[in-house]
């Protein structure tokens, strides 16, 4: 039997070619995607918002995050066919990075046992 490894809060490393992407399209200050972009991946930081009681619910929470603000941006892709999201969405590069970006949450909810777990309180 093994003991599974949790995976360290903080710790996931964005692929460059999505940290690009995040660069393209960076909005305001609560943006995840500014986060990326500033960062080159998403950390903790200094403010816990409430409702994260634990630094794992806050790094599952601003990777939430994230996957939404990246599932915003492929529907507009899908929305505005003559915009540069369009052309990123006709590579497939949107799609690809939020299936990534789910991919890392899924693995995130099962490493600290949260799939159940709601959301901190922003």
């Amino acid at each position: 039997m093994s003991i599974a490894t949790i995976i360290p809060v903080d710790s996931i490393k964005m692929p460059v070619r999505f940290q690009r992407l995040c660069s393209d399209f960076a909005g305001g200050l609560d943006c995840m995607l500014r986060a990326v972009s500033s960062t080159g991946g998403l950390t903790t930081g200094t403010h816990r918002p409430g409702g994260c009681d634990t630094d794992e619910k806050w790094y599952l929470h601003i990777w939430r995050e994230l996957s939404s603000d990246v599932y915003c941006k492929v529907r507009e892709a899908r929305l505005y066919k003559g915009s540069d999201l369009a052309v990123y969405a006709s590579r497939n590069d949107l799609t690809e990075f939020e299936v990534w970006v789910d991919c890392q949450i899924g693995r995130l909810e099962e490493s600290y046992g949260l799939a159940d777990w709601d959301a901190c309180d922003d």
